[in-house]
């Protein structure tokens, strides 16, 4: 009889039957676009190719990788299947490590800039019904007035035919397009085939978005690039979205464009909706988190990317914030992040994750600390930001340069500055605090204790922790272990091995 904690011996016997559903033979060229990853092969002369798949591609991933190398055999083709980080971006840590010299990025991307290796975008084409999709875009138009169009990466391959049909009638939408970073001078995306919603940037122009100026008629967000008429402002125009409504990339642009009204069309069922996501109770979350940073005395910064350009100089930034508000901060690289990875570190007391927008937004509710993004730190801590409502998941924008960056105002003072908890009511501290003088002669009098000394004694004493751990992670002991002979290992699965009795 099987229970919650034991199952009967049958288990081991048992089999779970996986099915999945790869593209057809016949549509795989198409699909993936072989014959112009092919030519970009050709015309960059590369000799180690990486494939990145996502992992519901993954099925796809041979066939596509036998046929570019049927036509390109001079190439070594191989797979990158699970990414270090997520799917959305490119992996170039991953193909570095086999020596690749430019990597295919497969499925829905981020469009965050790279700047080790040369890429080329192959959206796919997820299935879309134009009749239907453009019929409904109309009516919503119709109703509304101005809108801008954004649509999910796969359904790229549609965009043109959906535009053709949609600048035809009285109120034809502004459409987003894509912009593809170059990264490199060799990443450029075959302009003649890449099709003219596709743009692509230099690594500097791309690294330098522009969100919310509304004074300006060109603006850029999430990878897309908005051209309005000369005049108009982003807050007069309502936002359609092609694809899933539950989509990292939608929840970034409500986040972003958190003044304007989204409609969204659901290609796979045939849905058009109004999004009724309560915007400022969002906003009101991340403003709860700017709090916490406040008050918190024990930082982790999360390194949630590797490949993304300039994330060195946001942690750098970060960390300055910190140091300059008499804060510790220790640096994490944890790979894919979970809950279970950062509730190892219970005396930090908020994480900092640097990613890419669309992994930047995480569901808190599982997680034992809160995890904020660089924007939610400059709010706490830089004294010449102030809190406008204005928002965005992209830390590359609080560069010099950026749409969001503000340079550093007054650092705080030596003796602290202090102010208010709107979370816990108490007294804190932000800079860094004179430590106090200590008599060599005892005293009787008698001393308040003091919550700021107890904040600031654990955040000077944070090694402590460490030390005190009765694990501390892997132990090199260089030259104390013994070097031996590679042996055999056991054989079959854990529950029942070959070498033990009854098998």
């Amino acid at each position: 009889m099987a229970t919650a904690f034991n199952s009967s011996d049958d288990v081991i016997e048992r089999k779970i039957q996986v099915t999945s559903t790869g593209t057809a033979s016949e549509a795989l060229s198409d699909v993936y676009e072989i014959s112009r990853s092919v030519q970009w092969i050709l015309k960059g002369d590369f000799k180690r190719v990486a494939l990145q798949f996502p992992d519901e591609l993954l099925v796809d991933a041979p066939a596509v990788a036998t046929k570019i190398h049927s036509e390109a055999s001079e190439a070594l083709v191989f797979l990158l299947g699970d990414t270090s980080y997520g799917s959305c971006c490119v992996d170039e840590v991953g193909a570095q490590h086999y020596k690749a010299d430019c990597i295919i990025h497969y499925g829905h991307a981020c469009l965050s800039p790279t700047t080790r290796l040369p890429v080329l975008y192959v959206f796919g084409r997820s299935p879309i019904d134009v009749q239907d999709c453009t019929t409904k875009i109309i009516q919503v138009c119709s109703e509304v007035g101005k809108t801008v169009l954004f649509f999910d990466t796969t359904y790229c391959h549609a965009i043109d035919e959906i535009d053709q049909i949609l600048q035809q009638t009285s109120v034809p939408p502004v459409l987003a397009e894509l912009r593809i970073p170059k990264g490199l001078k060799s990443t450029a995306v075959l302009a003649e085939s890449a099709g003219p919603l596709q743009k692509d940037v230099d690594a500097s122009e791309a690294c330098l978005p522009s969100v919310v100026d509304s004074s300006k008629s060109v603006m850029c967000a999430c990878g897309r690039k908005i051209t309005l008429p000369d005049g108009d402002k982003i807050e007069d125009y309502s936002m359609i979205f092609i694809g899933d409504p539950s989509c990292a990339t939608l929840i970034n642009l409500m986040m972003t464009f958190n003044k304007c009204q989204f409609y969204t069309y659901n290609p796979s069922t045939l849905c058009c909706q109004r999004e009724t996501l309560q915007v400022n109770k969002a906003l009101m979350k991340r403003y709860y988190l700017i709090e916490r940073v406040k008050d918190a005395s024990i930082v982790g910064i999360v390194a949630g990317t590797l490949g993304i350009a300039k994330y060195k100089e946001v942690m750098d930034h970060v960390k300055s914030l910190f140091k300059a508000a008499g804060k510790k901060s220790y640096t994490f690289v944890v790979g894919k992040l979970n809950p279970a990875k950062l509730a190892n570190f219970a005396e930090v007391d908020v994480y900092v994750l640097v990613a890419c927008p669309e992994s930047s937004l995480l569901d808190l509710s599982d997680f034992y600390r809160p995890v904020v993004t660089p924007l939610e730190v400059e709010f706490a801590l830089n004294k010449a930001r102030e809190w406008t409502g204005a928002y965005s998941s992209d830390f590359q924008e609080l560069l010099p340069g950026g749409s969001l960056y503000v340079e550093a105002g007054e650092s705080f003072d030596e003796d602290g500055t202090a102010d208010v908890s709107l979370i816990s009511n108490k007294v804190r501290y932000l800079g860094v605090r004179t430590a106090p003088e200590v008599s060599s002669v005892p005293s009787k009098e008698m001393v308040l204790r003091s919550d700021a000394l107890a904040v600031s004694s654990v955040a000077e004493n944070a090694g402590e922790f460490l030390i005190n751990r009765s694990w501390q992670g892997l132990e090199r002991k260089l030259g104390e272990t013994p070097v031996a002979k590679a042996v055999e290992g056991t054989s079959g699965i854990a529950a029942s091995y070959q070498h033990e009795p009854g098998t």
